[in-house]
């Protein structure tokens, strides 16, 4: 069952965006849901995840993946070191096919501890919110510079979003439409998750 405060306790942010191969699209799902994500999971620190898709236009690949982490060190403990360089079988069949790959670490700098299952509106920017600018923003996170990449990516799979700042909040929070550098995206399921 999912939590509402699966951010409680997170100093950190591990946001990765990716498009996929279309031919494996379907396999694609049933992998990052059930196996890969609740496989992320197990590592301590790692204390919740969600996953998201664009609707329609958008300025970023079309899968978000949010992991909440303790901190960033969290990416450099052993359990989640082995998990890169030991992939499931699964996992190795579904590296080549991963496409427009951005790895994110931040740092929380708001979060919300009721967080609603429903559509968010994604932005990344170079300035730092306003102050009181985002109250009603479910995340915000501030991108952590040297922050190393994976270790596995293949020549053309990555891409560079531009920002230093994530930003979450409720889709159509009043206002009248996303903004042209931001994405609308819907929640996705994962299964056996420990939030």
């Amino acid at each position: 069952m999912s939590r509402p405060d699966w951010l409680a306790g997170a100093g950190a942010v591990l946001a990765l965006w990716n498009d996929v191969d279309e031919e494996v699209a379907a396999d694609y799902e049933d992998w990052h849901a059930n196996e890969h994500v609740p496989e992320r999971l197990t590592v301590p620190g790692m204390l919740g995840a969600r996953r998201f898709e664009a609707d329609g236009r958008r300025s970023r690949p079309r899968f978000l993946t949010l992991y909440a982490l303790h901190d960033a060190q969290v990416l450099q403990s052993a359990p989640y070191l082995r998990l890169l360089s030991h992939p499931t079988p699964a996992s190795a069949r579904m590296r080549p096919h991963l496409r427009n790959l951005s790895r994110w670490v931040c740092r929380v700098q708001q979060a919300s501890l009721r967080w609603i299952e429903a559509p968010v509106a994604v932005h990344t920017g170079a300035h730092a919110p306003a102050p009181g600018g985002e109250a009603n923003a479910v995340l915000v996170a501030q991108r952590l510079p040297d922050a190393p990449g994976l270790p596995w990516l293949a020549a053309g799979q990555a891409v560079t979003v531009q920002g230093t700042w994530l930003v979450l909040r409720p889709a159509g929070d009043g206002d009248a439409g996303p903004a042209p550098d931001m994405d609308v995206c819907r929640p996705l399921p994962i299964a056996q998750t420990r939030c």
